[in-house]
């Protein structure tokens, strides 16, 4: 296949991958990564490509492997993070079976979450400010200021009520 028929072919579809992408991705950046990523799988595959009967079948099929990988890449590096981030907050004073204990209450608590809250409540623990995180996310900086006092309203009672 020669670059010319490989670009009328697939670029065509760019616009639909990319809002497929985004959906699952919650993020522009990753979205376009993730799309970028497609079309040089396809370039490498573009010898094999003649037998496929439906191109967009055949994007949205690959796209949705790639954008998987890239969530089960984000959801580790996430946890990973956070384990380094409640043992940094967690100084010599508390033993290890104490911030044991306190990375599994939050991981617990983090797992309840709906996937933007979780995404934000870490942005924030990470020091995101507001404005930085309404770019990541899309959604306006009052509705952000909200949604982290809620989360952390909500995570002081549920920390109360599990140790009395």
């Amino acid at each position: 296949m020669t670059s010319t028929e490989f670009k009328n072919r697939f670029l065509p579809l760019h616009k639909e991958l990319y809002r497929v992408a985004v959906r699952m991705l919650g993020d522009s950046n990753e979205a376009e990564d993730a799309v970028q990523n497609l079309f040089v799988k396809l370039w490498e595959r573009r010898d094999t490509l003649g037998s496929i009967e439906s191109d967009e079948a055949y994007c949205r099929q690959l796209l949705k492997n790639i954008c998987i990988d890239r969530w089960r890449e984000m959801r580790r590096h996430e946890e990973q993070s956070l384990d380094e981030e409640t043992a940094a907050i967690c100084d010599e004073t508390y033993s290890e079976e104490e911030i044991n204990d306190k990375q599994r209450f939050l991981k617990a608590f983090l797992a309840r979450l709906h996937e933007r809250q979780r995404r934000i409540f870490m942005l924030r623990l990470r020091g995101c400010t507001y404005d930085e995180i309404e770019r990541l996310t899309g959604l306006p900086a009052t509705s952000l200021r909200m949604t982290v006092s809620r989360l952390k309203r909500e995570l002081i009672n549920c920390y109360k009520q599990k140790n009395g």
